[in-house]
């Protein structure tokens, strides 16, 4: 895909010198975002987008240049692309989800929801689209953070269609992880999601991707853990070693972090789990995520002893849940730790209206959340006084068939509440 970006650049240079610097300029730009130079790269774009010479050229720089600021999270890129968005180019449709992509990153849903729509417009054209599976990836990515779980799907799964016959394993990759979002948060299937990993791994090794195979072995360590298999993890983990995951901090404080904490949680040093967590809430893209965090951060540190600290992570993490949209798996994970953290912070009576809201979602939950909520459930019986023990064991049992073994871990060496 660069090497077609820069060959368009490169294609301007016959017999004009003025050509010849902009295209060499526009090259130095996309060659130094690719081998992770990113300040070189960010001056280099802006120089090149001063000389660009026409609309088509000037879109592909706004283009790679906003994509290469996004990857780092910049989103100081929405004033040029709105403005190029309305030239007529081939990236037009592009330039629009791109544009959509970072009004999602800065919460400003709306106004994302109308670029998208502006890019499916685009598609359906007939004219000419460059970038075409990158823009149908891209249109899945917003819908998904705008709540729209079924073109969400349809635009995963033509994106990955779309990569495939075009030999893009990059795009493949981006679009199969949007495929394991829906099936990990969404649909709570969590064999799939760990089937469409391990194909973000295999796109993520044919097209060389360090930190899309990072991405990938990290999820996996979190899905096995998750699942209880500490033997794998640990396996995924030595692999994880032997590559640079320096531009993965993102990744490592969604997935391998939360790992680690429920590892030491299983071993009883609360402590730890909380310092591990403790300052990633605020990080994590989206609220039902930042919500769990929050309630992981509640429930360690109640755990611990912490009371102070367990009860301002509860608060956040209500808060947040009241801005979700959608019952994600962590949306009902996070009522279910706000249960527990609240009864080993305040007493089991605390926690009373909290448990309310975690049983009033029964009835449109999945077997995955259905399993989690008994156990909570038994637990907070347990708690009252009531003498269930086979419920409970079984309960945690069910948590085990379910690939949350790991979870029925963490239940078990709970301390009870005072």
């Amino acid at each position: 895909m660069q090497q077609n970006a820069v060959a368009r650049c490169l294609s301007l240079v016959e017999g004009d010198e003025g050509a010849r610097d902009a295209a060499i300029v526009a090259a130095n730009a996309m060659l130094a975002a690719r081998v992770g130079h990113h300040d070189a790269a960010e001056a280099w774009f802006r120089i090149a987008v001063e000389r660009a010479l026409d609309a088509e050229a000037l879109s592909a720089l706004v283009y790679r240049s906003s994509l290469a600021l996004l990857r780092r999270g910049r989103t100081d890129c929405i004033r040029l692309l709105e403005a190029s968005a309305e030239l007529e180019s081939t990236l037009a449709a592009g330039l629009h989800a791109t544009l959509a992509t970072a009004y999602v990153m800065q919460e400003r849903l709306d106004e994302a929801r109308r670029a998208v729509h502006r890019a499916r417009d685009l598609l359906v054209t007939g004219q000419v689209v460059a970038q075409r599976p990158r823009t149908l990836y891209q249109i899945g990515y917003v819908a998904l953070r705008c709540g729209d779980v079924f073109d969400a799907r349809t635009f995963a799964r033509e994106s990955v269609e779309a990569a495939r016959r075009s030999g893009d394993d990059d795009i493949a990759a981006r679009g199969y992880s949007l495929l394991y979002e829906l099936a990990y948060r969404v649909e709570c299937d969590l064999r799939s999601a760990l089937r469409y990993v391990r194909l973000v791994e295999s796109c993520a090794q044919r097209c060389g991707d360090s930190y899309l195979r990072a991405w990938a072995l990290m999820a996996s360590i979190y899905i096995e853990t998750e699942a209880g298999d500490e033997r794998v993890a640990s396996a995924h983990e030595e692999e994880l070693s032997a590559i640079d995951v320096f531009q993965a901090g993102d990744v490592t404080s969604e997935t391998l972090m939360p790992a680690h904490a429920l590892r030491c949680a299983w071993r009883g040093d609360f402590g730890k789990a909380h310092r591990l967590v403790a300052e990633s809430a605020e990080t994590q893209a989206i609220p039902d995520h930042r919500a769990r965090r929050f309630a992981d951060v509640a429930l360690y540190a109640a755990a611990a002893g912490a009371g102070v600290e367990a009860r301002t992570a509860l608060e956040s993490a209500e808060w947040m849940l009241a801005q979700c949209t959608v019952k994600t798996k962590t949306y009902v994970e996070a009522r279910a730790y706000c249960v527990l953290a609240a009864a080993l912070a305040d007493g089991v009576d605390a926690a009373a209206q909290r448990f309310e809201r975690l049983h009033a979602l029964r009835d449109e939950l999945p077997v995955t959340m259905e399993a989690l909520v008994s156990a909570v459930e038994e637990m907070y019986a347990q708690w009252r006084g009531a003498r269930r023990h086979e419920s409970l064991l079984a309960a945690l049992a069910t948590l085990r068939t379910t690939r949350l073994g790991g979870i029925a871990r963490l239940f078990e060496v709970l301390p009870t509440p005072r």
